[in-house]
């Protein structure tokens, strides 16, 4: 399975690309391979909440439960996330990203800190 994420290039700008989920299993039933993690967190944020761009502390994989939100990479590239959705957010250095809360409902997620420079485990 592939996510979305965000990474940093050598001269600290961000940019969106995929990465692999590893994952086990067979026809009937898939999942993916226990990773380590630092810490979680919930977050709520309400439409038109606004973070400018701001680097991640740790990387981040990111499950968005409600609402819709929109980032922002360096080059002014946009994507979008709504319930279901998730991605990871690597980039700890650099400029950073852009993040606003979209739609008429609060936005939820759940973040997972992950350790390291955020590389799954095969």
């Amino acid at each position: 399975m592939q996510i979305t994420n965000i990474h940093v290039d050598e001269h600290g700008h961000s940019y969106f690309g995929e990465v692999e989920l590893p994952q086990s299993g067979n026809e009937r039933r898939i999942s993916a391979k226990p990773q380590d993690v630092k810490y979680w967190r919930m977050s709520r944020t309400l439409p038109g909440h606004y973070v400018d761009f701001a680097r991640v502390p740790d990387p981040m994989f990111v499950a968005v439960l409600s609402g819709r939100m929109e980032l922002t990479v360096s080059n002014g590239e946009k994507r979008y996330f709504s319930r279901g959705d998730m991605f990871m957010l690597q980039d700890t250095a650099g400029q950073g990203h852009c993040t606003r809360t979209l739609g008429y409902e609060p936005c939820e997620t759940l973040l997972i800190a992950m350790p390291g420079n955020g590389e799954f485990k095969s």
